[in-house]
């Protein structure tokens, strides 16, 4: 080796797919640069811990995982310098080679069953498939927000999400907000469930590489005296700056939710132009928590359960405009019906008179004359008062309904309806690709991937349509100002 010549040194596990698909990426520029060069070291499950302790302890290193690298110049075998894991390694790539590169889920299958065949005698181990995921990853960025606290918990014990070895968390907020995300860490280790490990990530690239869900609770707070142009241009600029790293790190079938106080429906529009890793229908923005949030103050004038009322149907651009159309939530309706022997039965008869059976109606035949928010926000003021923050569960609420549905086996998806903040098909008069909240059901497509379309059997919302067609037009006027295509 001369002077100096730099060496990648590539260490890690077979039955690691992200190992495996680096190894590849080196083999192939290796064989196009005549000056790359590289190394790879394979180590089986048994060996791989204490040989990366040993390693990690020799050189004053804090690494995991695999795999493991770094690269070493010259002859001296003093003179290495780390590089890191997966994500710093396509750092490295992209810095000194131009290079970004993404394979699917199942070529990384393939990939990895090719290198346990290859190195199957030398690494006297047994030639065994092994699944290729084993955690499912959800990145929650703004987790510095007092909702995250509430959120956790309750995203944990969704089964519908569990893998092999359950849930990993990745918790990232700007960094005034480590100590909070750390209290929430530790905190969230004891919680059990379907956690595996919580995270704290110092980039947002680094919760992106491997991830299945990425939930946005981040706000662009409006300023007191700031105009709206202003304020849109800020959430704009936030979007296209996430939407890069999007198409740079993440996984094609990640899956994106918004849900925030900001503009959420804009910022979706601005990823839906920006984006081009993901399908559209895998970016929404959560909405039914606008519908929770009135809806207990509301049915208790009529001291009827919450539990046999459906959300309210949540429409508008949301964070500009929207409205909860409480006519037309759905009401689970006990029904009497008596047969004849009921008009001429003595008092005292034991025979049944008749029977049970529950029906599903609109609730406008006593909300029609009623107003949702007579005393909204007096509840809204002493509960922030006396808890020292907004109430979180109806947003946890909301973000949980969707994945359930979205995760949840065929078998049980029904024919659910929520609100969701989705690209318009052009139903309900909303213009097509416009994100706008309304009424949507999920759908399963021939290859098996599921989207969110719009229930266009449900009636338009109990206003009148010139204030409805006003709430679409705003939401066109504001996209025209601020995105083109």
């Amino acid at each position: 080796m001369s002077a100096d010549k730099c060496v990648i040194v590539i260490a890690g596990i077979p039955d690691d797919v992200y190992f495996c698909h680096i190894c590849y990426i080196v083999e192939n520029l290796a064989m196009i640069l005549t000056n790359f060069k590289y190394k790879k070291i394979f180590k089986n499950a048994l060996e791989w811990k204490p040989w990366l302790q040993k390693i990690c302890h020799c050189w004053n290193w804090s690494h995991t995982k695999s795999p493991l690298i770094w690269k070493k110049v010259g002859l001296s075998e003093n003179n290495v310098t780390y590089i890191g894991g997966v994500n710093q390694f396509w750092e490295f790539l992209h810095l000194h080679y131009n290079i970004s590169d993404y394979i699917t889920k199942d070529e990384l299958e393939k990939l990895q069953l090719d290198y346990s065949l290859m190195y199957k005698e030398t690494l006297k181990l047994p030639c065994i498939k092994m699944p290729l995921v084993y955690h499912r990853h959800i990145t929650v960025l703004g987790a510095g927000k007092a909702l995250c606290v509430d959120l956790i918990p309750q995203l944990i014990t969704i089964k519908e999400l569990w893998l092999m070895h359950g849930i990993i968390i990745n918790l990232y907020d700007k960094p005034g907000c480590y100590f909070k995300i750390k209290h929430i860490a530790q905190d969230m280790e004891a919680i059990g469930g379907g956690l595996y490990s919580t995270r704290i990530i110092k980039n947002v690239s680094d919760g992106l590489y491997d991830c299945d869900i990425l939930i946005n609770l981040d706000v662009v707070s409006k300023e007191e005296s700031e105009n709206m142009y202003s304020w849109l241009r800020s959430n704009y600029n936030s979007m296209a700056k996430l939407a890069k790293q999007i198409n740079r790190y993440a996984s094609p079938e990640m899956k994106v939710l918004l849900c925030s106080t900001s503009v959420s429906c804009f910022c979706v529009n601005v990823l839906h132009v920006l984006v081009t890793k993901l399908p559209k229908t895998n970016i929404v923005a959560v909405s039914s928590h606008y519908g929770l949030d009135i809806m207990y103050n509301f049915l208790t004038k009529f001291n009827l359960p919450a539990y046999n009322f459906g959300c309210p149907p949540v429409w508008g651009f949301l964070g500009i405009n929207y409205f909860v159309d409480v006519c037309h939530m759905v009401q689970k309706y006990e029904v009497y019906k008596p047969n004849n022997r009921a008009m001429f039965a003595e008092k005292g008869t034991t025979l049944p008179l008749g029977f049970k059976y529950s029906e599903l109606r609109y609730f406008c035949y006593l909300a029609h004359d009623k107003n949702p928010y007579e005393g909204y926000f007096e509840r809204k003021a002493i509960t922030q008062y006396q808890v020292g923050r907004t109430e979180n569960f109806q947003i946890c609420k909301a973000i949980c309904e969707v994945l359930k549905l979205w995760y949840a086996n065929t078998d049980n998806i029904g024919d659910e309806i929520i609100s969701l903040g989705i690209s318009s098909d052009g139903s309900f008069g909303i213009p097509k690709g416009l994100v706008f909240s309304q009424p949507v059901h999920l759908q399963i497509l021939k290859d098996g991937s599921r989207i969110w379309l719009p229930f266009t059997d449900f009636p338009l919302p109990c206003m009148p349509l010139q204030i409805f067609n006003n709430l679409i037009l705003t939401a066109v006027i504001l996209n025209k100002q601020f995105i083109k295509g």
